[in-house]
Formats: structure tokens, C-alpha cells, sequence
């Protein structure tokens, strides 16, 4: 792919997920109305089987819809990468209006009508359903059940996805999953997408509709626009990243999952507190080294893989087939609907025809030395080239086992340092409360004896008052009898 002019905004990747199976989908009844039904047993095992087929892009944002189903999709996704599911208005299902719980034989038709030609497309009705290239239409509205002349238009819808997509991309997120539904991400990329002829946009629509996890992804940003790199197993040809394009995103993402790391861990220092530093320090070593293994299954799965089924390919190219007699190759014409083929990167050679009927062995055995020289020169090179693949590969799961390990282990100390910090914490707190009973205690005992001294005191007093009034008394007597003794 070409690099973009210095003034370019910065491109995002988005791969877009549609949900598992809900009992919405096996009910046959058209279901978009917030927050819809949940997955079926078969669509959460899709959910699992999604998350297994992509989880070493290694994204750095997971998305989903105000729709149960996309979050229960993206659940598996999440566990695996460690990341959080972050819930985005404007990635719903395009409502249904009045059609909404009519059967799908019977209202398909009138619900499709309105954002097929948001697209540039219209559709004849049944029987004889044809779809013929238009100039879009984003005035087109489909019908509310309560009013049905109004309803959602193309321009509400563009505008609720471009708000969603906006935001992921103000978030600094540039390889995001997104969990949303198939009327959405099909209409929306055959809106947004640059490089789609209205031709290929049928021939996607029809040949290759989106199922159950169906994945679609697009390349852009808000700014420049965007164009489609894959739908649904089809890959659109010059639109596919090189090994180095690959090592550069999943490097951007490592770089932002360790900031994020070092961030926590200074937030922690900030607090002061040395229990949250030690736990944001044991975290955020176990985060780093699981970020670290995501990156290296990731490089390994796109970049090693990559290199690998490119060394096939070259070894396939060095020993090209015969054309047949007669065979002749045409380009295809312009303006004609294109096959799945069109869009895909180049098929390999096929095998080298057998020998045709009526030719001698003599015939078929006679070949140049030197081409029998240059074939045992390929097919060493080959061995060579087979032998290279498998060593690279071997030591990059060697790499990745060992990567894994060490994260495991750090992750287990870093849970063994946690609970020795919260173990600490809990005997502390259990050592205040005992010295806080124990001088509550103490206290209640200097009040206790506080009182008694008290109560003493107020005794003494009363005695020694008793004691001088009596004393009083005695003088006063002692005065008298000397008074009645005397002469004049």
C-alpha cells in the first residue's frame, strides 16, 4: 500500500464483527429494535470460534453496539486479548420502522429498499429481484410504524455510524474490532467505500452477504475517507498490508498498552500510598509482559506467516505450468460485474499438466541437461527455503512459549506480592483494631478510677465536715460549763 502525503491524517484499520446468532435470527422476524435477544447456544459457540480466528491481529480497542447480541460476541474476544468491551452508541442495527416483527419473507424487501439506495443501488420487487446501479439517495427514509412518512433516512444513519467511528478514532484506537450487525456494517461500507464500483458493490451484496460473524474491514480515518480491504473472505486486491505495515501497528499498539502501564504506575506513586504502588508495580509488570505476548503471537501469526506463504508462493512462481494449446487470458471487461476472483490477491499457479495422449515416452523423457541442472537447482532451493520456514517458525513459537511462560510466571507473582500486600493490610488493620479496643479499655478503666477517687474524696469531705462540726460542737460545750463555774 502507498504511504499517505506528510499532511494525511493518521489511517485507523477497523474490522468490523457481526454478531453471532440470536434468537432474534432463528425466529425468522425482523429484530432491531435496543436491546434486542441474546445469542443462541450455536452463536455464542460462533463467538468463541470468531475470537479464535482473530485474536492475533492483536486490536487495541474492542467495540460493540447498545445490542445484547454484539456484546455477548465480543466477550470471548475480550478474554483473550485482556481488554475491555466499550459500548458505542451509533453502531446499532438500521431500525426497522413499521416493519419491524414482520416476518423476513414478507418485509425484507420494503426494509431494504430505503438504505440500498443510501448506497447507490435499487432493487426491483419480487419475483424477478434485479439490482441496478442508481445515484444515492440519502433522502430515503424508511417508514416508522407511526407515522409512515417519516422514518430513518441516510443521512441520520451515515451520521450516527461516522459519530461512532469518529470517537474510536479520537480515542488514539487505530486497529479496532467492532461488534455490530449486518445491515449496518453492509450498507455503511457500501456507502464510505472509495474504491467500490457500483458493480462490485452488487456483487458483494448478492454473492457474498454478511452471515453470522461475518467480518469486514476498512482502511481510512474521518477525514480522508475510507476504502474496503475485505468483505467476508474476499480480499481486495492492492488493499492488503506488507509485513513491515503489519510490525508498525502492532508496535504502535505495545507502545500504547506499556504508556498505559507506566500512567497507572505514576498514578499510584502520585497517591503517596505504598500498598497501591506495589500492587500498580506488580500489575503493571504482569501487563507488560502479556502485552509482550500478544505482540509476539501477533508478529509471529502476520508477519512470520506472512513471510512463509510468501516463500511458497515464489516457489510455485519458479516453476510455472504450461499454458495449454489454445488457452488465451482476457482482461475483464469494463464496467462488468466482477467475480470474487477480481478482488482476491493473485491464485497460485496451478500444477504442471500431465502429458497429453499421444505423446511418446521418448518424447515426454526428452529435456536439456541444463534444464534438468536448473530443476535440481529450484527444487534444492526449495528444500533450502522449506527448511529456513520451518527453523523461523519453530523458533518463533520457541519465542512465543517462552514469552507466554514468563508472562504467566510474572502474572502468578504478581497475584502471590498482591495477596502478601493484602494479607499485610489485613493484619494491620487487625493490630488497630486490637490497640484501639485496648485503649478503649484503658480509658474506661481511668474513667472508672477517676470516679472512685472521686466518690472517695466527696466521702473525706463529708467526713471532715462531720468531723470539724463536731469538733464545734465540743468547744461550744466545753464553753458553756467553763461560764457556769464562776462568780461576779
Amino acid at each position: 500500500m502507498s504511504a499517505l502525503p506528510a499532511w494525511a491524517a493518521e489511517n485507523m484499520t477497523i474490522t468490523f464483527i457481526r454478531h453471532g446468532q440470536s434468537y432474534g435470527n432463528t425466529s425468522g422476524n425482523i429484530d432491531t429494535q435496543v436491546p434486542g435477544p441474546v445469542l443462541t447456544p450455536d452463536g455464542q459457540q460462533q463467538a468463541k470460534d470468531i475470537a479464535a480466528q482473530l485474536g492475533d491481529r492483536n486490536f487495541d480497542a474492542i467495540y460493540a453496539s447498545t445490542m445484547v447480541r454484539t456484546q455477548q460476541t465480543a466477550v470471548p474476544l475480550s478474554q483473550y486479548l485482556g481488554l475491555p468491551i466499550q459500548v458505542l452508541p451509533g453502531l446499532q442495527e438500521i431500525e426497522a420502522g413499521k416493519y419491524e416483527g414482520t416476518p423476513e419473507r414478507a418485509g425484507l424487501f420494503g426494509y431494504l429498499t430505503a438504505p440500498l439506495a443510501w448506497a447507490g443501488l435499487s432493487v426491483t420487487p419480487p419475483p424477478n429481484i434485479s439490482f441496478n446501479p442508481i445515484a444515492p439517495n440519502l433522502d430515503a427514509f424508511i417508514p416508522s410504524a407511526a407515522d409512515p412518512t417519516t422514518g430513518l433516512n441516510g443521512h441520520q444513519f451515515e451520521d450516527r455510524v461516522n459519530g461512532a467511528l469518529q470517537t474510536i478514532y479520537d480515542n488514539g484506537d487505530r486497529n479496532a474490532a467492532v461488534f455490530s450487525h449486518g445491515g449496518t456494517i453492509m450498507i455503511w461500507t457500501m456507502m464510505n467505500a472509495k474504491n467500490l464500483s457500483a458493480e462490485q458493490k452488487i456483487m458483494l451484496f448478492t454473492q457474498h452477504p454478511l452471515g453470522n460473524t461475518g467480518v469486514v474491514v476498512v482502511e481510512g480515518n474521518p477525514e480522508d475517507g475510507w476504502n474496503l480491504v475485505e468483505w467476508n473472505g474476499v480480499k481486495i486486491a492492492g488493499m492488503q498490508k506488507g509485513p513491515i505495515e503489519n510490525v508498525m501497528t502492532q508496535v504502535r499498539t505495545l507502545t500504547r498498552q506499556l504508556n498505559s502501564v507506566v500512567q497507572d504506575v505514576a498514578a499510584a506513586f502520585q497517591t503517596g500510598n505504598v500498598g497501591k504502588i506495589l500492587t500498580a508495580i506488580n500489575h503493571g509488570a504482569a501487563d507488560a509482559l502479556f502485552s509482550t505476548a500478544k505482540f509476539v503471537r501477533a508478529i509471529n501469526a502476520q508477519v512470520i506467516g506472512g513471510v512463509t506463504t510468501a516463500i511458497d508462493n515464489l516457489q510455485k512462481k519458479l516453476a510455472p505450468p504450461a499454458p495449454a494449446a489454445g488457452t488465451q487470458t482476457t482482461a475483464p471487461t469494463s464496467g462488468a460485474a466482477v467475480s470474487p476472483a477480481a478482488f482476491s490477491t493473485p491464485v497460485a499457479a496451478k500444477a504442471p499438466a500431465a502429458a497429453q495422449a499421444g505423446d511418446s515416452p521418448a518424447k515426454v523423457a526428452e529435456a536439456p541437461a541444463s534444464d534438468n541442472k536448473v530443476d535440481g537447482q529450484v527444487k534444492a532451493d526449495e528444500a533450502k527455503a522449506d527448511a529456513d520456514a520451518t527453523k523461523a517458525e519453530g523458533q518463533a513459537k520457541a519465542d512465543d512459549a517462552k514469552t507466554d511462560a514468563d508472562a504467566a510466571k510474572a502474572e502468578g507473582q504478581a497475584k502471590a506480592d498482591d495477596a502478601k500486600t493484602k494479607a499485610d493490610a489485613k493484619k494491620a488493620a487487625a493490630e488497630a483494631k486490637k490497640a484501639a479496643a485496648k485503649a478503649k479499655a484503658e480509658e474506661k478503666k481511668a474513667a472508672a478510677e477517676a470516679k472512685k477517687a472521686e466518690a472517695k474524696a466527696k466521702a473525706d469531705a463529708k467526713k471532715a465536715a462531720a468531723e470539724a462540726k463536731k469538733a464545734k460542737a465540743e468547744s461550744a460545750k466545753a464553753a458553756a460549763g467553763a461560764g457556769a463555774g464562776s462568780t461576779d
